[in-house]
């Protein structure tokens, strides 16, 4: 059953992507606090010329027709590439996105996205419990993305 509502999701996400330009620097937080897809959170913010756009998504619904969009300050733009290098140097460890399986709720993923050399790299970060790693801690506080978002993860302290 999570399997199907999981897929819907991932549709809804990917259609209201797809109606976005395509941004170089992105984060996308989904969190399961607990088996009901109706109570799952995702929550995408992207990085272009100096905007952070936000879409979120409650439950295997579709996103709102509008997304948030704010100036990014020089914090949140270092706040987003901590968090972006940590996943591409490994510090967030990515896992095979097509052979991982999900972890019983309560869980969070994160698919990342950023250019590096001309090229687009990409990952999936997935991981038991709701404690968000330090990077990403630190970025979504800094931009003050729990309370838009809604999420239900906590800080690692």
């Amino acid at each position: 059953m999570i399997g199907a509502h999981w897929q819907g999701l991932v549709a809804g996400i990917a259609a209201a992507l797809t109606a976005l330009p395509v941004y170089a620097n992105r984060l996308t937080l989904e969190v399961w606090p607990d088996g009901s897809p109706d109570h799952s959170v995702s929550c995408s913010f992207a990085l272009s010329d100096g905007w952070i756009s936000l879409i979120q998504v409650r439950g295997a619904g579709l996103p709102g027709p509008h997304p948030m969009r704010w100036r990014a300050s020089r914090a949140e733009v270092e706040a987003m590439s901590d968090s972006l290098q940590a996943f591409v140097v490994g510090s967030l460890g990515s896992v095979d996105a097509y052979g991982s399986r999900q972890p019983p709720a309560p869980f969070l993923s994160v698919t990342w996205m950023t250019r590096l050399d001309d090229r687009l790299a990409t990952g999936l970060y997935i991981q038991p419990g709701l404690t968000l790693p330090g990077p990403l801690s630190d970025t979504l506080s800094l931009m003050g993305l729990a309370r838009p978002c809604g999420l239900s993860a906590k800080a690692d302290e």
